[in-house]
């Protein structure tokens, strides 16, 4: 007997070429039967009629932690629809002191940032340094590291070194683009990926380069895609939030010191000041974030300046509006000669930062005509599973493990998911408590004696090659 059977949806599996009404049934967490009208006895009949079953809707670029607005972006996550996620800043101990209060009962991989100056007070760490500390996070649990030039720029051989470092260990690495001698923006781009040249590197949202800082936005973006598509040992993801996520700290002077915001003051023409930031929340141009205690909410205008104010001008996250929808939608939908997608996945890079629009707007490209609902579930479910080497998820093969989000088309939003065959989220309403990691075989102790379970991937395997809708 079925443990529950999936009635009248239409399911979108393209690894195994399925676009059409059909049921799903599930048993022992496992994908037990797909097909039309399927006849068998089941536990539970979930009516999906009217609406979309996905394999599980993987994000491969979130923010979980407090570092970025909150410690509740595991439960924003969740009732987003998202059953499977990347977290690209850690803190790792953050993350496991609270994965099992604030958790959701979602997968979750981390990548922890890497930030010289803050552990060692220098923006070009030695090798041991580099290797220390890429060696203890991912005995802790992580799965690799993150170079976050972006904001807290290294020097370019810090970021070569790390890069290298975790080459020759089998260590997931990423960069959010940026060092000492180039920003957050297609010149940094371009660095990044001479600096990788051969060696696997995860190049973290690739809309953040194409905001038209250096030249107009279409053109950054023919850049970014041809960059990509001569260096495919290059993995990447683009958000479609037309907002970013930056930090509004300030010295006592008033000086801007995180360097995406300084970016950001530019491009608007404003003062890169205190002074500047006020200016842009004034003309709306910018939002912080507020931890309600239970998720976070944005906020604008006057209340918005108020809020960054009585914090003492840090400590707050804002977000400014600088993604250009040309980029967005260049990037989306661009394809290498194969037909297979220059820019690998959707993401968010949300999580605690309220942008978790992959369905929402992932589906409103299928609406616009710029990619098939086929293609909407390769971005933003397979090519993140084969990436992160769960080569059970991402799809509704008999056997595989039963991670599936089903969406309401008319909203545009998920009503429920299945986390390994259990119900997830359904309605809004969050049943998942704590949170299951992604780990290799270096974390799985640390992870096990918090009392976590754990999913372990081999990284030392190849890429897996691209595949098409």
């Amino acid at each position: 007997m079925w443990d529950v059977l999936l009635k009248g949806g239409h399911v979108v599996d393209p690894l195994n070429n399925r676009n059409g009404i059909m049921d799903v049934a599930i048993e022992n967490g496992k994908i037990a039967a797909v097909g039309e009208e399927l006849t068998g006895c089941a536990k539970a009949i979930d009516d999906c009629t009217g609406k979309y079953v996905f394999p599980g809707i993987i994000d491969a670029h979130m923010h979980l932690g407090s570092v970025y607005g909150s410690p509740y972006g595991a439960r924003m996550t969740a009732l987003a629809g998202i059953t499977t996620c990347l977290d690209m800043a850690g803190p790792l101990a953050e993350l496991l002191n609270d994965g099992h209060k604030t958790g959701s009962g979602i997968n979750v991989a981390i990548v922890d940032r890497m930030e010289p100056s803050e552990l060692w007070k220098t923006d070009t760490p030695s090798r041991a340094q580099i290797e220390g500390f890429v060696n203890s996070q991912t005995e802790g649990g992580a799965i690799g590291v993150k170079l976050v030039g972006g904001h807290w720029p290294l020097s370019i051989d810090a970021c070569r070194t790390t890069i290298e470092l975790c080459n020759e260990k089998d260590v997931y690495v990423a960069w959010h683009a940026g060092s000492t001698t180039a920003h957050s923006d297609i010149l940094g781009m371009r660095q990044a990926v001479e600096t990788a040249g051969n060696m696997r590197l995860h190049l973290a949202h690739i809309n953040s380069y194409c905001r038209g800082r250096v030249k107009a936005a279409d053109e950054e973006a023919n850049e970014a895609l041809s960059l990509l598509k001569s260096h495919p040992k290059i993995w990447s993801e683009a958000y479609l939030s037309p907002y970013n996520g930056t930090h509004l700290s300030c010295d006592a002077d008033g000086n801007v010191l995180d360097f995406v915001t300084r970016t950001c003051l530019e491009i608007y023409g404003l003062p890169v000041s205190a002074d500047g930031i006020r200016e842009a929340f004034k003309r709306r141009l910018l939002l912080t974030l507020h931890d309600t205690g239970y998720i976070t909410e944005a906020l604008e205008g006057l209340d918005a300046m108020r809020y960054w104010e009585e914090k003492g001008t840090t400590n707050v996250v804002g977000c400014f509006p600088v993604n250009a929808a040309v980029s967005r939608l260049m990037l989306a939908q661009a394809k290498r000669d194969d037909g297979t997608f220059v820019v690998d996945a959707m993401s968010t890079d949300g999580g605690c930062i309220p942008r978790n629009v992959i369905i929402p707007m992932g589906l409103s490209l299928v609406r616009f005509g710029a990619i098939t609902l086929s293609e909407f579930v390769l971005k933003a479910s397979l090519n993140a599973a084969r990436h992160l080497r769960l080569f059970d998820r991402g799809h509704l093969t008999d056997g595989a493990v039963a991670d599936i989000t089903v969406v309401d088309m008319k909203s545009l939003t998920a009503t429920e998911t299945y986390v390994d065959g259990h119900i997830n989220m359904k309605d809004g309403v969050l049943y998942g408590k704590s949170l299951r990691f992604i780990t290799t075989e270096r974390g799985e102790k640390a992870l096990q004696d918090k009392g976590y379970e754990t999913i372990t991937i081999d990284l030392a395997t190849p890429e897996p090659e691209r595949i098409r809708a």
